[in-house]
């Protein structure tokens, strides 16, 4: 990994670049995006995404409000976490660019990743419209990792 693509991790992070790495790859739960709304109110939307070349990937709609949201600011909050116990996972702020082009094959990585079949309705009808999708790439400005596993161990 070249110093350019090295992740920024927050001096108070729990987690350390490689960890965080290692859980983005693992972690099968969505990714939550925040943006800003054109009334200034936080906006938060849930995601498929994939982690790769310490970059965040994942698939909008054009027309989705979110979509709409990044394209207007360029940035975002995310978080990728566990709801349940023990508590882990990670979160920052990242520059966004909307890319043309691989959605569909994007789309199609996250349907194994998640384990969606791409012969189910779902998958056909994102399919069907994947002319309309938009490739979503998140660059982190920062990021920082939380596990609580030690401190939870005897929680239940």
């Amino acid at each position: 990994m070249t110093a350019s693509t090295k992740l920024k991790v927050s001096e108070k992070s729990q987690l350390d670049a490689e960890a965080i790495t290692a859980y983005l790859h693992e972690a099968l739960v969505p990714l939550r995006l925040a943006v800003v709304g054109s009334d200034g109110c936080p906006l938060v939307a849930s995601h498929w995404f994939e982690f790769r070349h310490q970059k965040i990937y994942c698939v909008l709609h054009e027309d989705a409000l979110v979509a709409k949201r990044l394209q207007a600011t360029g940035c975002c909050g995310f978080e990728v976490a566990h709801e349940s116990m023990p508590y882990r996972g990670v979160r920052g702020q990242a520059d966004v660019a909307l890319l043309d082009g691989d959605a569909v094959a994007q789309l199609r990585q996250l349907f194994a990743r998640y384990g969606i079949r791409e012969q189910s309705k779902l998958a056909q009808w994102l399919l069907g419209r994947g002319d309309e999708e938009r490739l979503v790439c998140l660059t982190p400005r920062w990021i920082t990792g939380w596990d609580y596993s030690q401190r939870m161990s005897d929680a239940r």
